[in-house]
């Protein structure tokens, strides 16, 4: 595909067209997704280039981004990688003497554009073509940069505060879910499918240790091992739950198959096949509840920084829950069947009227007198 375009400083009428063209697309993309779809062949068709792409890697984003259009899959992968190792040799603050990078590989012709933010780099965007070499007018190269930056900002911003909400309606309806909760492993098995349907993901487990310390068994799960992991038990300083539990330090396994520390006894009894996990411990103050698992990203996706705190937010809520379950437990046996010889708080004349688990119980069940 040709790639001549005016190289005089002055636009041709068809470039300003073409610009203010692009301009309203760029004002109306309200998403990422939508910037890619519309703006991007657009990009390609004012710079008769024959694919274009945006990389960016800011801190709000937690991962970087790569979108492109007109480029074919194996390409793609190639030019990623190009657009990686090239940004971080981008200083952190750019001034606008920043230059027009060209790397040619093989057949393809890149060029590169860098994008800022108030000065700071905030990503690529790429130009490529097969075979020709890519000339871009001062004009073209100039309101490029100066159009997109002020966008991508804009729009990384507003990801940015649209995963932040996403991610606090899911805390908050998790936590609603178990502050309200009387059968605690019900509530539980609800957690997790939420927690599965708000990260993509398959399977999902609670591991609960023994009073002892020294066993894991499945408190509840989600998922297709279901049946094999509700009956079985492993000691508590095996596998990727016992390292985490250890350290205490929650953990994200994009490749579990060749971590020497998964245990994949319940892989080949269930049949399923664990590719990644996210792995938290469970700890209530400075007790060791036991350790929430997320497995298996859907769509061979790897799990991101971004997911693994909010998970660390619910699985603090979980570990009070199952500590505060315990504790109710105990003061059923202890006060209410040794001191009142009842097997139900049905008709319990000396109800614990302060303790608030009692309260909702007694409530719940319309025995408040």
């Amino acid at each position: 595909m040709s790639t001549s375009v005016s190289t005089q400083g002055q636009p041709s009428l068809h470039e300003a067209l073409a610009m203010a063209d692009l301009a309203r697309k760029v004002v109306s993309a309200r998403s990422l997704e939508v910037l890619v779809d519309a703006v991007l062949p657009a990009i390609s068709r004012i710079t008769g280039t024959g694919a274009s792409v945006l990389y960016l890697k800011d801190p709000r984003l937690f991962h970087h981004l790569f979108l492109q259009s007109g480029l074919p899959a194996e390409t793609a992968v190639a030019v990623e990688k190009l657009c990686a190792g090239h940004f971080r040799q981008l200083p952190d603050f750019l001034g606008e003497s920043a230059a027009l990078p060209v790397t040619l590989q093989e057949n393809l012709s890149l060029a590169l554009l860098p994008l800022t933010a108030s000065g700071r780099r905030l990503g690529l965007l790429g130009l490529a073509d097969s075979g020709h070499p890519i000339q871009l007018s001062p004009f073209l190269a100039e309101h490029l940069v100066s159009l997109l930056s002020p966008a991508m900002n804009s729009l990384v911003e507003r990801h940015d505060a649209e995963k932040r909400n996403r991610h606090l309606n899911t805390y908050l309806t998790v936590s609603s879910m178990i502050a309200q909760a009387l059968d605690l492993r019900d509530i539980l098995e609800a957690v997790l499918f939420f927690c599965m349907d708000a990260l993509s993901a398959e399977a999902a487990s609670v591991l609960m240790l023994d009073y002892a310390k020294e066993n894991f068994r499945f408190y509840t799960a989600e998922g297709e091992a279901k049946e094999v992991l509700l009956a079985a038990t492993f000691p508590a300083d095996q596998g990727l739950a016992g390292s985490v539990l250890q350290t205490q330090q929650a953990e994200i396994i994009n490749d579990v198959q060749h971590d020497p520390r998964f245990f994949g006894k319940f892989d080949a009894e269930s049949g399923f096949v664990t590719r990644n996990m996210m792995v938290l411990p469970l700890t209530a103050g400075e007790e060791k509840i036991g350790v929430l698992e997320v497995l298996n990203k859907i769509g061979n996706k790897p799990f991101l920084d971004e997911e693994l705190l909010l998970l660390q937010s619910i699985a603090e809520e979980i570990a009070y829950a199952i500590r505060n379950a315990r504790l109710f437990e105990v003061v059923v046996k202890s006060y209410c069947k040794q001191r009142q010889g009842l097997n139900t708080c049905k008709g319990c004349k000396r109800p614990l009227g302060s303790w608030t688990p009692c309260v909702k119980y007694r409530e719940a069940s319309g025995i408040m007198e």
